[in-house]
C-alpha cells in the first residue's frame, strides 16, 4: 500500500529572546507540577510566551489544542523580501517566524487553510504539499488530476472540489478518486461539521449532504431541503456555509449595502430550514475571501465575540452582529512588499492544533 511522504520538522523558535523573556525566568526558577503549567499554557494568548515556557517543559507541554487553548488565529501572508511566508498576529503584528523556501518551494503555488495547518497546491511540480504550521509536519499527495477551488480536511479524508466537480482521498492512501454524481449540478460551497460533509447546491441553494464511498469512485446527495427565499438570493451576492460550536450556519451578504454587513442563518433540521439569527452566542466566525476558515468560542482574549473577521486581500474587516458596525485596516506586509502589490492571506488557528 502506498503512503503519503511524511516528514517532521522541528517546532519553530520562540520569538523572544528567552534571558528577557519572563516566562521563561518563571518556568526555569520554580518547579511546577505538570496540571499547573497545561493551566498556565492554556491561558497565554502569544506563541512567544509558549514556546518559551515549553522549551523548558517540553515534555509537560505538547502541542495539542488544549495547552493552546487562548492563541488567536493568526494570517499567513506573503513576504518577498525573504521569498517566504510571515505569521501576523492581528494585535502585535508579525511574529518572527517564517516558512522557508523548504516547506513552499515553488513560485506558482496556492495556499489553502486547514485549521492549524496549511494546504501548498504546486501546480508546476504536480504535487500538493501539507504543513502543519506548528511543528512542521509534512505530507506530499499528488496534485488532484483536475483543477479545484477549495480544499476540505476531515480527519484523514481531504476533499478537492470546485463548482463542477469533487475529489476526495485519504492522507495515508495518497490516491485521487474523482467523484460521480447521479443528478448533474452545480456546487456552491461545501463544508464538514461534526464528520457530515455538506453542499450548498446552486439551483435554489438547497442544502444536501454529501456521502462519499471509500470503496468506490461514486457519490450520493442527500437533499436536506433548506431551499432559500427567492428575495433572500436576488438581494445577496455572497453565500457562504459555516460552523459554529457543532451547528451549521449560513452567511449572506447583501449586494450594494454600503455598510458591508453579513446575514446569519441557523440550520434548523427538524424545521429543515434555515432560521435567521443576530448572535452567535458570543462566538465569532472567521471567513477569507469569504469562505469559511474557522470558528473560536467565545470570552477569547483579544477577539470580539458575535462578529464575523474576513479578509481579502490586503484588507481585515470585522463585522459586529450586535450593532452591525464594521472596522477595516490594512494588512501591513512585511518590508519589501511593495504597498499596492496585495496579496491573499490565510487564516491559521493554533487552538486547533
Amino acid at each position: 500500500m502506498a503512503m503519503a511522504n511524511r516528514r517532521r520538522g522541528r517546532s519553530p523558535p520562540a520569538t523572544a529572546c528567552p534571558s528577557r523573556n519572563p516566562v521563561t525566568a518563571m518556568s526555569s526558577s520554580l518547579n511546577f507540577p505538570p496540571d499547573l503549567l497545561r493551566e498556565i499554557a492554556s491561558r497565554l494568548t502569544s506563541l512567544q510566551d509558549f514556546f518559551a515556557l515549553r522549551s523548558v517543559c517540553r515534555v509537560a507541554l505538547p502541542l495539542a489544542a488544549p495547552n493552546l487553548a487562548s492563541q488567536a488565529p493568526l494570517l499567513l501572508v506573503p513576504d518577498a523580501a525573504t521569498a517566504s511566508h510571515a505569521l501576523l498576529h492581528i494585535r502585535r503584528g508579525f511574529l518572527r517566524f517564517r516558512l522557508t523556501r523548504t516547506h513552499l518551494t515553488g513560485e506558482a503555488a496556492d495556499i489553502h487553510s486547514l485549521g492549524c495547518r496549511i494546504a501548498v497546491d504546486l501546480r508546476d511540480r504536480c504535487q500538493l504539499r501539507i504543513v502543519h504550521v506548528l511543528y512542521g509536519e509534512r505530507t506530499r499527495l499528488p496534485s488532484p488530476p483536475s483543477p479545484f477551488s477549495v480544499l476540505l480536511l476531515s480527519g484523514d479524508l481531504l476533499v478537492a472540489w470546485s463548482h463542477l466537480n469533487l475529489q476526495y482521498c485519504f492522507l495515508e492512501i495518497p490516491k485521487w478518486r474523482v467523484a460521480s454524481i447521479r443528478n448533474p449540478c452545480c456546487f456552491h460551497d461545501m463544508i464538514f461539521v461534526n464528520g457530515t460533509l455538506y453542499a450548498l447546491v446552486t439551483a435554489g441553494y438547497h442544502l444536501a449532504a454529501v456521502k462519499l464511498s471509500d470503496k468506490s469512485d461514486s457519490v450520493e446527495l442527500e437533499f436536506l431541503g433548506g431551499e432559500l427565499d427567492a428575495e433572500i438570493v436576488r438581494r445577496s451576492s455572497v453565500f457562504c456555509l459555516a460552523e459554529c460550536c457543532g451547528e451549521l450556519i449560513l452567511v449572506t451578504r447583501p449586494k450594494h449595502h454600503r455598510r458591508r454587513t453579513f446575514h446569519v442563518f441557523r440550520w434548523q433540521s427538524g424545521e429543515r430550514e434555515w432560521e435567521r439569527i443576530s448572535s452567535l452566542g458570543g462566538c465569532t466566525l472567521f471567513l477569507a475571501n469569504y469562505r469559511f476558515a474557522g470558528c473560536l468560542g467565545p470570552d477569547h482574549r483579544g477577539i470580539r465575540g458575535d462578529c464575523i473577521y474576513y479578509t481579502i486581500p490586503g484588507l481585515l474587516r470585522v463585522h459586529s452582529l450586535v450593532d452591525e458596525s464594521v472596522t477595516e485596516r490594512i494588512i501591513n506586509y512585511p518590508v519589501g512588499k511593495a504597498p499596492m502589490e496585495f496579496c491573499q492571506s490565510v487564516w491559521v488557528f493554533p487552538s486547533m492544533c
